[in-house]
């Protein structure tokens, strides 16, 4: 099935956005923005602007692949794949840290690096491999419920899955109250199935004002619930909740636009393939470690320059770890690895789903 180009952008896009709330949340955390900080409350304003749209990318990520499962014939490959993947980058990069002086040498850092998903190193590829297998099956779900028994199904979903504030209704009682569980993503595979087979065109006027209202609402919620002992927690709703709403109401919406074929447009698409390496390497547990602890990114908070130092360093991580992968991807199909890969489509139960 031929990708579409909106969907090529939102991941490229999606990708750069969890590159800053990494940023934000590992390089910067919330405890600079005390109330006694000389932080300005434009750059307070600005960081919880950008995590709110941050926090939305994760659910982005995770409908534009349920969006095209949903009618795609399953198979292994793609789960052997990101296992494949992840762990390339898991023991390569720990070798080459330890190698290189930049992490302390330990035989059991070097032992997990080999199981990065059962370590849980990669949380999102750990629950990610859990949906894919999961995939077939809520493909057929997709495919043979009709339309009223689907709208039934995602209003119990909700119930399981949402928790819009703590507690309520039943999220953190399923344990996904944060949104990055297995069942979380599964959840969001349905909805992205639901728009694709059952969802009629919205109005973009429409849709642009709800993203606008929710958007100036989580803001405000955020201040509010995250407001602790003269601390503003900048990421309480994490992935669920008001963001929950607020991903659903942008995958509409990017799903009816229409992007040209020109010279940014086309990079943007063109860097699509590269997004997931770029997860894999900037938030390598070392890496992770290392970049932000060696970048004063608390001492621009209280400048002006703040947001330009945020976005650019962003930009200068999420091209530099695309670059990697694309070579990445080079030496893979030269020692072909990825024709390898593909063999296990024999072993799939692709012919009976």
């Amino acid at each position: 099935m031929k990708r579409e180009r909106q969907f090529e952008v939102m991941r490229t896009v999606a990708m750069f956005f969890i590159v800053v709330y990494h940023c934000l949340t590992h390089g910067v955390g919330s405890d600079v923005f005390s109330t006694h900080s000389p932080v300005s409350m434009t750059n307070i304003l600005f960081s919880d602007f950008l995590l709110v749209f941050s926090s939305i990318s994760v659910n982005l990520y995770v409908m534009v692949s349920g969006y095209f499962l949903a009618d795609l014939e399953f198979k292994l490959s793609r789960v052997v794949r990101t296992w494949v993947q992840a762990c390339f980058y898991s023991c390569v990069i720990t070798i080459l840290m330890m190698s290189l002086g930049l992490a302390p040498f330990s035989i059991v850092s070097l032992g997990k690096s080999f199981f990065p998903l059962s370590t849980d190193a990669y949380w999102f590829v750990t629950q990610f491999i859990g949906l894919m297998i999961l995939s077939p099956f809520l493909a057929l779900l997709v495919r043979q419920l009709s339309y009223k028994q689907f709208v039934w199904l995602l209003i119990g979903g909700a119930f399981i899955c949402l928790a819009i504030i703590p507690d309520f209704p039943l999220g953190k009682r399923y344990h996904v109250a944060h949104g990055n569980s297995v069942w979380s993503f599964a959840y969001l595979f349905m909805i992205a199935g639901f728009i694709r087979h059952h969802l009629q065109k919205i109005s973009k006027a429409k849709l642009l004002t709800a993203i606008v209202l929710v958007t100036i609402l989580t803001m405000a919620c955020e201040f509010y619930f995250g407001y602790h002992h003269e601390f503003v927690t900048l990421y309480w709703f994490n992935y669920n909740g008001l963001p929950f709403i607020l991903s659903v109401l942008v995958f509409v919406l990017v799903r009816q636009i229409r992007v040209p074929e020109l010279g940014f447009w086309n990079v943007l698409v063109k860097l699509a393939p590269y997004s997931f390496g770029v997860y894999l390497i900037h938030d390598q547990l070392m890496v992770r470690e290392w970049l932000w602890s060696n970048i004063p990114l608390t001492s621009f908070c209280d400048q002006l320059v703040y947001p330009l130092v945020v976005l650019g360093l962003c930009v200068l991580i999420f091209i530099s770890c695309a670059f990697v992968d694309a070579f990445k991807k080079i030496l893979f199909a030269w020692l072909g690895i990825d024709k390898l890969i593909l063999k296990v489509d024999r072993l799939s139960f692709t012919h009976e789903c």
